[in-house]
C-alpha cells in the first residue's frame, strides 16, 4: 500500500504546532505544553479532508543558535522531514510577530518555498488580524490566519492542503498491527526503532528522556504493515507526580494500553529494576500481547549459560509474563533484530486464535480426564460445555455446574494445558465460568 503523502507542521518552538496538529486529528496526539520545545521527534497521523488522505507530521521546534545534541538533533529532523513533504506548513506566532527564528528557518528550508503555506496562528481578533500582516515580509503565499486553540480558519488551510495534493479516495485495508516500545528512560527504545527502519527517525542521545512524546511509524516487512511506537520512558512515579514528565509518562503507558504488542524492553547489562516490572505490567493488564527484549546484550559478559540464567532470573522477577517470549538483542549492533517483527506478527496472530467449538470441548474434556475438578467448596466441579466468547486476547467461557467449585489454582492449570494444545504465544488467555442456572 502507497503511503499517503505527508504534510509537515514547522516552526519555531511554542508557535502552536502541537496544537494545530491536535485540532486537525481532533484528538490530543501530541503534547501541547507551555514549556517552549516539548516536541522534539516528528509524530504523524493519519488524515483525510475532502476525501484526500495525508499524513500530518508535527516536528518539534526549531531551536535558533542553541548547540546541545538534542537541539542539533531536532534542527535537523524538522529540515530533513520538511524537504520530504509533499506540503509544508510554516507556522508563526502573531502574538512574538516575525522572528530571528522564523526567518532563519525559511533560509534553510529556501528551496521548499514552492510548497509552503504560510500559516499565522494565535489569531483571535482584529487586532491580531491587523499585527498579522507583518508576516507578508517573508513572501510566501498565500498566507493564513488561524487560531489553532479555537478551531478558527483551520478549515480554511487544509481546503488548501487539499487541492494541492493528488486527489483519491481513502481505502482501508487491513490494519497495521501496533507495536508499542515501552521501558525505563534511556534503555535504548528509539535507537530499536531507529534499527527496525533502517533510518535515523528518532533522535538517540545518552540523556535520559530524550523523547518526550510517543511517536508512530508506519512500516512494511514481508508484505505486512506495523505501526511502530516509540513511547518516553517511564518514570518513577515519585518522580512524575505533576507537570511534563508526568504527561510523558502517562502517553507512554496509555500506548501500552492501546497497543496490539507491546515489546518491553529492558536494559540486560543492569539488574532488573522494579520500575522494569512496574512497566512490563502495563501491556500484561491492557491483555496486549507481549514480547520482552533484553537490550545492551552485547554489554553482558557472559558464557553458554549466561542467557539461560538471565531468562530464568527475569522470569522470577516477572511471574505474571511467563507466557511472553524472551529475545536478547542489541539494537547497536543489531543482534537478533530481524527476530522481532516477524515475532510480533505472530504474537499477533496468536491473539486472533479462534479454536473450533467441537476442539475445544474435546481438549476440555482430555484436561478434565487427566485431573478432574476434585472436591472443593463443599461440592465437585463438573464441565458442561466449553465455548470461546472472544479475541484479542483468546476468551472462554466454561459452563459448569457451580464456579465456586473451581479454585483459581484449577483454572490455572486448564490454562497451561491449553497452551499446549493450542498456540496462543505471547497473550494470556482468560477463562470465566458460567454456572447453570437453577
Amino acid at each position: 500500500m502507497k503511503r499517503p503523502p505527508v504534510v509537515a507542521v514547522v516552526g519555531k518552538p511554542n508557535s502552536g504546532k502541537s496544537t494545530f496538529f491536535n485540532r486537525v486529528v481532533r484528538r490530543r496526539r501530541a503534547i501541547a505544553h507551555a514549556t517552549s520545545g516539548v516536541t522534539r521527534d516528528v509524530i504523524e497521523e493519519a488524515v483525510v479532508w475532502n476525501d484526500v488522505p495525508f499524513t500530518l507530521v508535527d516536528t518539534g521546534g526549531y531551536f535558533f543558535g542553541a548547540r546541545d545534541v538534542i537541539s542539533r538533533g531536532v534542527r535537523d529532523r524538522v529540515v530533513s522531514t520538511a524537504r520530504e513533504a509533499s506540503v509544508i506548513l510554516f507556522l508563526c506566532d502573531v502574538d512574538t510577530g516575525p522572528t530571528d527564528e522564523d526567518e532563519t528557518l525559511l533560509r534553510e528550508l529556501r528551496n521548499e518555498r514552492s510548497k509552503m503555506i504560510l500559516v499565522v496562528n494565535k489569531v483571535e481578533n482584529d487586532a491580531d488580524r491587523w499585527s498579522a500582516h507583518e508576516f507578508h515580509r517573508f513572501g510566501v503565499e498565500p498566507m493564513f490566519t488561524v487560531s489553532a486553540l479555537h478551531g478558527e480558519g483551520v478549515g480554511d488551510v487544509l481546503d488548501e492542503v487539499a487541492a494541492r495534493l493528488p486527489r483519491r479516495t481513502a481505502r482501508r485495508g487491513e490494519e497495521p498491527l501496533s507495536i508499542a516500545v515501552v521501558g525505563k528512560p534511556n534503555v535504548g527504545k528509539s535507537s530499536l526503532v531507529n534499527a527496525l527502519l533502517g533510518v535515523e527517525k528518532n533522535i538517540v542521545s545518552e540523556i535520559p528522556g530524550t523523547t518526550r512524546d510517543s511517536t508512530s511509524i508506519l512500516v512494511k516487512r514481508a508484505g505486512r504493515e506495523f505501526l511502530l511506537i516509540d513511547t518516553a520512558g517511564v518514570k518513577r512515579r515519585a518522580r512524575t507526580e505533576r507537570g511534563l514528565a508526568a504527561i510523558t509518562s502517562h502517553r507512554s503507558l496509555s500506548s501500552a494500553r492501546n497497543a496490539d504488542v507491546v515489546l518491553v524492553m529492558i536494559d540486560a547489562s543492569v539488574p532488573i529494576s522494579r520500575q522494569d516490572v512496574r512497566v512490563a505490567s502495563e501491556g500484561h493488564r491492557a491483555r496486549a500481547g507481549v514480547i520482552i527484549l533484553a537490550n545492551k546484550w552485547d554489554l553482558v559478559e557472559k558464557d553458554s549459560k549466561t542467557e539461560a540464567a538471565f531468562v530464568k532470573t527475569l522470569r522470577e522477577s516477572m511471574r505474571f509474563l511467563y507466557y511472553a517470549p524472551v529475545l536478547t538483542v542489541s539494537a547497536l549492533t543489531r543482534l537478533r533484530l530481524d527476530r522481532i517483527l516477524p515475532l510480533a506478527a505472530k504474537v499477533g496472530k496468536a491473539r486472533e486464535t479462534r479454536v473450533a467449538t467441537s476442539r475445544l470441548n474435546k481438549a476440555i474434556e482430555t484436561i478434565a480426564a487427566a485431573t478432574p475438578p476434585g472436591y472443593y467448596a463443599g461440592g465437585a466441579g463438573k464441565i458442561y460445555y466449553a465455548t470461546q466468547t472472544g479475541v484479542k486476547p483468546p476468551t472462554f467461557t466454561l459452563f459448569v455446574n457451580k464456579a465456586a467449585y473451581f479454585p483459581r489454582s484449577y483454572i490455572r492449570y486448564m490454562n497451561n494445558q491449553l497452551r499446549k494444545l493450542f498456540t496462543f504465544e505471547g497473550t494470556v488467555v482468560t477463562i470465566s465460568l458460567k454456572s447453570k442456572e437453577r
